[in-house]
């Protein structure tokens, strides 16, 4: 008759399988489910939040709310790295979920110790992530590669092979894992067929998501994100730029392009301007038919910048050759009230630009346009100045193109 642990062991084993049968991931094999060995690795009564009132609980206090924004620009190889890295230091939960993913089961689990990017014994190649595992029964050796998208370096999954018959005298058991998205172990099979076992990113995702499911406050959300960034990781979503805006400033914006027409139709307005651009822009940018187009300029653009109190037009790439151009602008700019300035550009390889600038009030595009109008009136009035300098100076600006090398 087994005794009372065994007949546990064996309970829990059968429980296993059914919870892997039918959970969403569709994975068959006993103990491949992870987010399905949740409740049978830690049976914890769900928490009521104690703090409805923090953004991360929702109207049941208990469950996290799920991001629907992702958190990184794009998730890459060496985020999923480290936080698998700080599963295995820090969770002993994930450790023997990821044991019973690959069929080591009972080992009793005492405590594991994690390093990344180790050298192997016979050579200078490294492993990416090595779980040593003390057990009841003994130690456990994990050998893992991690990759997302990247291809395989020669002869890759053969020296994790080597490594781990090299450490083998020393540990009870000694496995080499490939974590990967199900799609990159499809697409390469012979590589993920040479590791002794898979464990992919959907199942680690399950796995988050299913404690986020148990757990409540600060460690479900915490879950959360890491579901998150897995999830992030399979579809290669990359977020890019989001764009806030704000209503009070496109009011505002709408405002001045109507007082514009008004008393200065010849500044066109640009696209930006007409449409519901970022909270954080504060520049009316003129569309480029505002300027002639004489053959001898380079690109060019015309501004009001409300913050920083000016208007300019800005001469691309001239200022690159400004201590030559310097003398001869400021020459021809005298008593105009109009100042040459050169920009810096500081992206590598980048150009800079000179500009010519005339002072404006200042203005905040976030307060009551009325209470501005005056100062919106005197900007628009010295951009259209600084515009009709440049119209009745064709000659002096040409004067300063032959002064530029041809690029």
């Amino acid at each position: 008759m087994p005794s009372t642990g065994s007949a546990r062991r064996s309970g829990r084993r059968a429980d296993t399988e059914a919870a892997c049968r039918g959970h969403p991931c569709g994975v068959r094999a006993a103990g491949a489910c992870l987010g399905a060995l949740i409740p049978l690795l830690a049976p914890v009564a769900p928490k009521p939040c104690r703090n409805p009132v923090l953004f991360w609980c929702n109207r049941n206090e208990r469950e996290p709310v799920m991001n629907t924004v992702p958190v990184l620009t794009h998730a890459t190889e060496r985020d999923v790295d480290l936080l698998l890295v700080e599963e295995f230091a820090a969770s002993p939960l994930f450790t023997a979920a990821i044991l019973r993913a690959i069929g080591l089961i009972d080992l009793g689990f005492i405590r594991s110790q994690v390093l990344h990017s180790v050298r192997r014994l016979h050579n200078r190649r490294e492993i990416d992530i090595s779980v040593q595992v003390e057990t009841r029964r003994g130690k456990v050796l994990l050998l893992i590669e991690n990759k997302l998208d990247t291809s395989e370096q020669p002869r890759q999954a053969e020296s994790y092979r080597a490594e781990a018959e090299a450490q083998a005298g020393s540990f009870l058991h000694v496995r080499t894992i490939l974590t990967c998205p199900e799609a990159y172990r499809e697409q390469n099979t012979r590589f993920s067929g040479a590791f002794d076992h898979v464990v992919s990113y959907e199942m680690i995702a399950d796995f988050f998501r299913a404690r986020a499911g148990r757990e409540s406050g600060e460690l479900g959300a915490r879950m959360t994100h890491r579901a998150n960034l897995m999830m992030q990781a399979i579809d290669k979503q990359r977020r890019g730029y989001v764009q806030v805006i704000h209503p009070a400033k496109h009011a505002f914006s709408a405002r001045y392009v109507a007082l514009a027409a008004k008393i200065a139709p010849e500044l066109i307005p640009g696209p930006s301007m007409l449409r519901e651009s970022a909270a954080e822009s504060v520049t009316m940018i003129f569309a480029p038919e505002t300027l002639p187009d004489w053959s001898f300029l380079p690109q060019m653009r015309i501004v009001h910048q409300l913050r920083e109190g000016n208007a300019n037009v800005n001469f691309y790439g001239w200022g690159d050759h400004f201590p030559e151009l310097a003398a001869r602008v400021a020459a021809d700019l005298a008593g105009s009230g109009i100042r040459p300035v050169p920009t810096v550009n500081k992206r590598k390889g980048g150009r800079s630009g000179l500009m010519l600038v005339v002072e404006t009030p200042a203005i905040d595009q976030f307060a009551d346009f009325e209470a501005q109008i005056d100062a919106v009136r005197q900007g628009i009035d010295r951009t259209r100045a600084l515009r009709a300098w440049v119209l009745a100076h064709k000659s002096a600006v040409q004067r300063w193109a032959a002064m530029v090398p041809k690029s």
